[in-house]
C-alpha cells in the first residue's frame, strides 16, 4: 500500500500548522513524489499522483492559480499546498469553490514554516513506506512461490493482513517496450488509487499487496467484499486502458482462498489464468470458467503439448503442404459442427459431395473413423493446442 496524502496530512499537519481548504474527500489517493512548484509549465513533466507546494509567486496574474489547479487535476495530481502569506495573501474564492466540486485537495501552509522542510519531511516518508513495501512484496513473493515461513507469514505480513481471513489473486500482464515505462507506471498508480483507506468513501476498502514480478504484477486482496469483486476486473482493465485499447493487457483471475498458507495455489491458477489470456487475446480470464482449458494452460512443459499436436494433426498438415489442398480446414468444422455434412458445406463453401470426399480421404490419412466424439476429441485438443501456440508467438 502506497502512501496516501491523507496519511501525509495526519502526520505532519501539526508540525507544519495544516489547513484543508477544499477537495477533502480527494486525500484518500496516492503520492508518489513532491515538488516544488512556481511555474505552470512543470506540470507538464510529472509523471502522475505528485503532490506540488507553491508560494503563488505568480498568482499575481489574474486566472493563473485556478488555471494551474485546473492542469494538475487533469494530469492526474495529488493535490497542492500553497504557502501563503507572502506572494499569496489570500486563495481566491473561485479556487476553493472549483477544488471543492473536483474534489481536488488543497492545503494551506502559512509563510513561516519552511517549504524545504516539509518537502524533505513527505519525500523521506515516501521512501521509508517504499522501503517498507519492498519487505511485504517479498514476503508475499516467498507465500505465493511456495517458500512460506513463519516468520515472514506472522511478523511481516501478519502485522497488515488478516492471514486466516479470505485471499484473492489477480495476475496482470501487460506487454510493453521501454518508450511505455512512464505509461505503465502511471497505470499502476491508478491500479492502487482502485483501494482506500478511508471508511465510506468510494474506493474499494480491503488490504491490499501488489508485487512486481519479472515480466507481470500480482495484485492480492484480503477479505473483499463480493460487490467490490465484481466491479473490480474491469476497473483494472480501465486503470490499465491505454495498453487494453492496444490488445497489450492480459489478466488472469484466481479462485478464493482462505488462510494464507494457500495463497500459492490461487497464485499458480491466476497466472494460469493469465496465459490463457495472453493465448485467446481475451482481456480477461477467470480461472473458475476456463473449464477444460484448465488442463492445457496448466502444462508447464509445452515441448509435451506441441509433441501431442504433432503426433495428432502432424500427418495432415503434411499432407496439405504437400498436395495444396485445405483438409485442416476441413477437420475442423468437421469437428465444430458435430459431423454434420451439411454444416459443413455451408460452413466451408464446398459442395457436400465435395465434404464427403475430404473427410473420407482424411479418415485414411489420420487412420481413424472418427465415429463419436470420443474420437473427435483428441484432435480438437490438438487444434486448441496449435491456436495456443500461435497467439503466443
Amino acid at each position: 500500500m502506497a502512501v496516501r496524502f491523507w496519511e501525509l496530512y495526519e502526520e505532519t499537519k501539526d508540525q507544519f500548522r495544516l489547513k484543508i481548504i477544499a477537495g477533502k474527500a480527494g486525500m484518500d489517493t496516492v503520492v508518489s513524489w513532491v515538488h516544488m512548484l512556481e511555474d505552470e509549465m512543470i506540470v507538464s513533466r510529472f509523471h502522475g499522483e505528485e503532490l506540488a507546494i507553491t508560494t503563488g509567486m505568480k498568482a499575481v496574474k489574474p486566472g493563473w492559480l485556478l488555471k494551474l489547479v485546473q492542469k494538475m487535476a487533469e494530469d492526474d495530481c495529488a493535490g497542492i499546498i500553497l504557502n501563503t502569506g507572502m506572494y499569496l495573501e489570500s486563495i481566491p474564492e473561485e479556487v476553493v469553490v472549483w477544488c471543492e466540486t473536483h474534489n481536488f485537495p488543497l492545503l494551506e501552509m502559512p509563510w513561516e514554516f519552511s517549504i524545504t522542510e516539509l518537502i524533505q519531511a513527505y519525500c523521506m516518508r515516501i521512501i521509508d513506506q517504499q522501503q517498507f513495501e519492498k519487505k511485504i512484496g517479498n514476503a508475499f513473493r516467498d507465500v505465493i512461490q511456495g517458500r512460506v515461513s513463519e516468520e515472514n507469514i506472522k511478523q511481516v505480513l501478519g502485522e497488515r493482513y488478516d492471514i486466516e481471513g479470505s485471499f484473492k489473486v489477480f495476475c496482470i500482464c501487460v506487454k510493453k517496450t521501454m518508450e511505455d515505462e512512464l505509461n505503465y507506471n502511471q497505470a499502476v498508480i491508478k491500479l492502487e488509487n482502485l483501494f482506500g483507506l478511508w471508511k465510506g468513501n468510494d474506493k474499494i476498502n480491503a488490504s491490499y499487496g501488489l508485487i512486481r514480478m519479472e515480466d507481470f504484477l500480482v495484485l492480492i486482496l484480503n477479505n473483499r467484499k463480493e460487490k467490490q469483486y465484481r466491479e473490480l476486473p474491469n476497473q483494472i482493465v480501465q486503470s490499465f486502458s491505454y495498453f487494453a485499447r492496444e490488445k497489450r493487457f492480459y489478466l488472469g483471475i484466481g479462485p478464493d482462498i482462505s488462510y494464507i498458507e494457500n495463497l500459492s495455489a490461487s497464485y499458480k491458477k491466476a497466472r494460469t489464468a493469465m496465459k490463457m489470456s495472453m493465448g485467446t487475446g481475451r482481456a480477461i480470464i477467470d480461472f473458475e470458467e476456463m473449464g477444460f482449458f484448465k488442463i492445457l494452460f496448466s502444462v508447464e512443459d509445452t515441448d509435451i503439448l506441441t509433441s501431442y499436436a504433432e503426433e495428432m494433426i502432424g500427418p495432415l498438415e503434411a499432407y496439405d503442404a504437400a498436395h495444396g489442398s485445405s483438409y485442416m480446414n476441413t477437420l475442423r468444422s468437421y469437428i465444430k459442427n458435430d459431423r454434420s455434412l451439411i454444416r459443413v458445406a455451408e460452413d466451408t463453401y464446398t459442395h457436400r459431395n465435395t465434404v464427403n470426399y475430404r473427410i473420407q480421404n482424411i479418415k485414411k490419412i489420420l487412420n481413424c473413423e472418427l465415429s463419436d466424439v470420443e474420437e473427435l476429441f483428441p484432435f480438437q485438443v490438438a487444434f486448441y493446442i496449435r491456436d495456443m501456440s500461435k497467439k503466443n508467438v
